[in-house]
C-alpha cells in the first residue's frame, strides 16, 4: 500500500512530500481516489476543513457564486465580499470592527504587521519560540515605489523572540519566570526602533498543539500595550471554532488588537482576514495593502457559508466535545502505551509525544504516521523534537466516525510498539 511519495515529475520539489495516493473526491472526514477507496483525513486538509471535505452548504455557496461572478479585482466589490466582511465584523469581539479580507493566511500576517507599525510608529515586532506564522518573505524588496515599502522592511535585527512556558513540562514559577522574560525581550525591541507588535498563536499547532494560558494571553497584552505596542493574535488555525472559541479573546481580560483569520473561514477556499477595531485597522493609508486575489468573490462567498455554519451547528461547542472526546481516549490508550506522553488538546486540536527513557522518541512518531498510512488513516508528525503526533480532524464528527478515528489510532499505536521495540 502506498505510504508516502514524492511529488509528482513536474512538481517542484519544494512542496514536499505527498501522504498517500491521489484523491479524487471528498466528504466530511474522508478522502476518495479515484477508485472509490476511502482515507481519513485527520489532518483537515492542513487544519482548514474544520467543517469536513465538500460541505454542502458551502459548497453551494461557492458553485452558486462561481455561476454568477468569479472574479473582480482587489479594488473592486462584490456582493459576496460585503456579506463576509459584515459577517465576520458581527462575529468579531470588536465595538467597531474593520476587516482587511486577504487571499491566504500568510497575507494576513503581512498585513497585521504593516497596520502595527502604521499604528504605533514603531518598527520592532516580538514573536515566540515554536511560533509558526507562513513562509512569505521577500516580495516587497522587488517591488520599487517606496511608499509601498514604507510600514514593511522586516528584517532578522528588528524581530525579538521570547519564550513560553512549555505546556508539556509545567513548573511552579512559570508564570514570574515569563513575565521576567518578556519584559527583558520587550526592552531588546524597544531598542530596535520601539515595538509595534507583539504577536502569537494561542495554541502552536504547527509545532505539536502547545496550548497558551489565557492568564499569560493576559499578560502579553498588558506589558505589550504598556509599551505602546499591538497585541496581534494568530488565529488562522484556532479561530472561529476549531479551538473550541470564536475567538480566543473571549477567554481573555484583555482584548487583543488585531485578530488573523483563515483556515476554517474558507473551509478548504483560499481566504484570510485581520480584523480589529476601526481606528487600529484604519491606520494602515488605502492602497497599501492589496492583492488581485484579496477579496475574491467565489472565496467570500464560501466563508460567508462557512460562518453561518460555524454560529448555526455551534462549531465551538462541538469542537470542545470532541475535544474532550479525544482526551478521554488518547489518555486511556496512553495508559496501555506509557511511551505514549504529554496528551494534550484543545477544541478539535489533538496531540502526544513519544518518548524513550524521558526523552523525545522521534523514529517511534515516524512509525506511528507510518502505520496509521498502512491503515489510511491521515496524521501530520512534527514538534519541536520531532516527536509529537497530532490529530486534528474535521469539528463535525458523527459518533460512527469518531469510533473509527479512534480504532485507527489504536491500531497505528499499537503496531508502531511492536515494530519500534521488535
Amino acid at each position: 500500500m502506498t505510504q508516502v511519495k514524492t511529488a509528482p515529475a513536474a512538481e517542484a520539489r519544494s512542496t514536499g512530500t505527498v501522504l498517500g495516493p491521489e484523491f479524487a473526491t471528498g466528504s466530511g472526514p474522508w478522502l476518495y481516489t479515484a477508485g472509490g477507496t476511502p482515507w481519513f483525513d485527520a489532518t483537515s486538509g492542513s487544519g482548514a476543513a474544520t467543517l469536513g471535505h465538500q460541505h454542502p452548504a458551502v459548497t453551494a455557496a461557492a458553485a452558486d457564486q462561481l455561476a454568477r461572478l468569479t472574479h473582480t479585482g482587489c479594488k473592486l466589490s462584490s456582493d459576496a465580499r460585503t456579506r463576509m466582511v459584515s459577517r465576520i465584523a458581527e462575529l468579531s469581539p470588536y465595538r467597531d470592527a474593520a476587516v482587511l479580507p486577504t487571499a491566504t493566511g500568510g497575507e494576513a500576517v503581512e498585513s497585521a504587521l504593516k497596520i502595527a507599525r502604521a499604528a504605533t510608529g514603531h518598527r520592532a515586532v516580538v514573536t515566540f519560540r515554536h511560533g509558526y506564522h507562513g513562509k512569505t518573505a521577500g516580495a516587497l524588496a522587488l517591488t520599487w515605489r517606496p511608499e509601498f515599502k514604507s510600514y514593511s522592511d522586516l528584517s532578522d535585527t528588528s524581530v525579538v523572540t521570547a519564550e513560553l512556558p512549555d505546556p508539556r513540562t509545567p513548573r511552579e514559577d512559570d508564570a514570574e519566570r515569563f513575565a521576567a522574560g518578556l519584559a527583558q525581550a520587550l526592552d531588546r525591541a524597544d531598542r530596535l526602533g520601539g515595538t509595534a507588535a507583539v504577536v502569537l498563536e494561542p495554541v502552536q499547532v504547527t509545532e505539536g498543539v502547545l496550548p497558551v494560558a489565557p492568564a499569560l494571553l493576559d499578560e502579553i497584552a498588558r506589558q505589550a500595550h504598556a509599551r505602546g505596542a499591538l497585541l496581534i493574535l494568530d488565529e488562522i488555525y484556532t479561530g472561529l471554532g476549531r479551538a473550541g472559541r470564536l475567538f480566543t479573546a473571549e477567554l481573555m481580560t484583555e482584548r487583543p488588537d488585531l485578530t488573523l483569520l483563515g483556515k476554517t473561514l474558507g473551509n478548504g477556499f483560499p481566504v484570510g482576514a485581520v480584523v480589529g477595531e476601526r481606528h487600529v485597522v484604519d491606520a494602515l493609508p488605502a492602497g497599501v495593502q492589496t492583492s488581485t486575489f484579496s477579496g475574491h468573490p467565489v472565496s467570500c462567498a464560501a466563508a460567508a457559508a462557512v460562518l453561518d455554519v460555524v454560529t448555526d451547528v455551534d462549531l465551538a461547542a462541538r469542537a470542545r466535545e470532541l475535544g474532550a472526546r479525544l482526551e478521554h481516549d488518547l489518555t486511556a490508550l496512553a495508559a496501555r502505551h506509557p511511551w505514549m506522553a504529554s496528551v494534550r488538546t484543545a477544541g478539535a486540536l489533538a496531540a502526544f509525544d513519544c518518548v524513550r527513557d524521558g526523552a523525545p522518541d522521534p523514529v517511534r512518531a515516524r512509525a506511528v504516521t507510518g502505520q496509521a498510512l498502512l491503515g489510511r488513516l491521515l496524521l501530520f508528525g512534527g514538534g519541536p523534537e520531532g516527536a509529537t503526533v497530532k490529530i486534528v480532524p474535521p469539528a463535525l464528527l458523527d459518533e460512527p466516525d469518531v469510533r473509527l478515528l479512534t480504532e485507527g489510532l489504536t491500531a497505528a499505536v499499537s503496531a508502531a510498539d511492536t515494530a519500534t521495540e521488535g
